[in-house]
């Protein structure tokens, strides 16, 4: 479990630590950091525990609940402030009032209780907390790793880390946008309080350039009351700016198939990233699309579009474009010339003249049945064959 300012007062030898404000307050504490700044927000990247001593500065009231503000907006765990002393008399009330305002943790500390010792025990703690939560990492490292159920020992090993092997889970990839600046410690902590928020015990497993997240869920939740789930990760990181691109597994019966849904989440991943904005993706979307992204030889997607698509395939030219985008329109409206032509706002002739070209560019004749489905299939797949050429690059 993830360590908490409420739980301070509650470590050996921190008894004498108070805890004023915040006792539901849900930010884990990443590690401990002491304000030697007026200003918080430059120095943090969430999850701290500030100390605030008072040797160096003396805050107002005002200047304390500015304090808090910017805690908040970093995602700070909570503030310690050492008093009766000569720097920090007393809270002032006004103070914890405004914390209580925010739900937000103020702990009491006396001042002759040494920093050295009051550090050195939350470390330890924190410290413990990352070797239980590696043990269960490995576990999930292990089976999300592996497409086959799992083995006796397996089961035997996740009953002694108290996991509950028929729980259904869902599985989703998130994979930072390319664009994006990633700082780990930003990412991890935000994708933790969200997990914890959710009540998922199971920690970001680091996959490539993302992480694979789990779920739990419940028999009676249906596919949109998962979207649902993940919408509120989508809210959660894009209040912190962070962009994301995130595949979903579809629901399965518990941990006996997770390498298989971490599969579905790969898989939807990959069609996540080629939208233009932050998507989600959900596995059942993919619809036949599905049968492309198990083909695991990217030689043999890129050859197929290659040999079918000719010189459009990977070609960005306008002109190129155009034809695409024409031949897209074409398979959409069932091959009905009128309607094709209605949707691109062109005249019949055009439209003729223009699936004349693309057939002589594919060597496919679009009134034969194999030909038209292999040349739509390949048209469907071309995102996804340019996709995985560039990461084999």
């Amino acid at each position: 479990m993830a360590l908490r300012a409420r739980d301070i007062p509650l470590i050996a030898g921190l008894g004498s630590i108070k805890l004023l404000t915040g006792e539901h307050s849900q930010q884990a504490i990443r590690w401990p950091y002491l304000a030697e700044n007026r200003e918080l927000a430059p120095w943090l990247v969430g999850g701290e525990l500030v100390f605030v001593t008072g040797i160096n500065l003396q805050r107002s009231e005002q200047e304390y609940c500015q304090l808090i503000d910017e805690a908040l907006e970093k995602s700070a765990a909570g503030i310690v402030i050492l008093t009766d002393s000569e720097f920090i008399d007393h809270i002032p009330a006004g103070v914890l009032d405004y914390a209580r305002s925010k739900h937000f943790a103020i702990l009491e500390q006396p001042y002759s209780l040494p920093m050295v010792k009051v550090t050195e025990l939350i470390c330890n703690a924190l410290i413990q907390d990352n070797l239980s939560s590696h043990s269960l990492q490995h576990f999930v490292s292990d089976v999300l790793g592996s497409p086959k159920p799992l083995s006796s020992l397996s089961q035997q090993r996740g009953q002694e880390l108290g996991i509950n092997l028929n729980q259904a889970m869902g599985v989703a990839l998130l994979q930072p946008q390319q664009d994006e600046d990633i700082n780990l410690s930003v990412w991890l902590f935000q994708l933790k309080q969200w997990l914890n928020h959710v009540h998922s015990p199971y920690p970001p497993l680091e996959y490539h350039h993302g992480w694979y997240l789990l779920l739990p869920l419940t028999a009676q939740d249906s596919i949109e009351q998962q979207r649902s789930h993940w919408l509120g990760l989508k809210r959660h990181l894009h209040q912190q700016q962070l962009n994301f691109n995130l595949g979903i597994s579809a629901s399965l019966s518990g941990w006996l198939q997770l390498g298989q849904a971490a599969q579905q989440a790969k898989q939807a991943a990959e069609f996540a990233q080629l939208q233009q904005h932050s998507a989600i993706v959900h596995y059942l979307d993919l619809g036949i699309s599905r049968v492309f992204a198990a083909v695991e030889d990217s030689q043999l997607l890129v050859e197929f579009c290659r040999l079918r698509l000719g010189p459009l395939f990977g070609n960005s030219q306008p002109a190129m474009s155009q034809l695409k985008h024409t031949l897209r329109c074409y398979f959409d409206n069932l091959g009905s010339l009128r309607q094709t032509a209605k949707e691109l706002n062109i005249h019949r002739n055009t439209l003729n003249h223009r699936l004349n070209k693309l057939q002589a560019l594919t060597a496919c004749q679009l009134n034969h049945a194999q030909q038209r489905l292999e040349l739509q299939n390949a048209l469907l797949m071309e995102p996804l064959a340019i996709q995985r050429q560039a990461t084999k690059e």
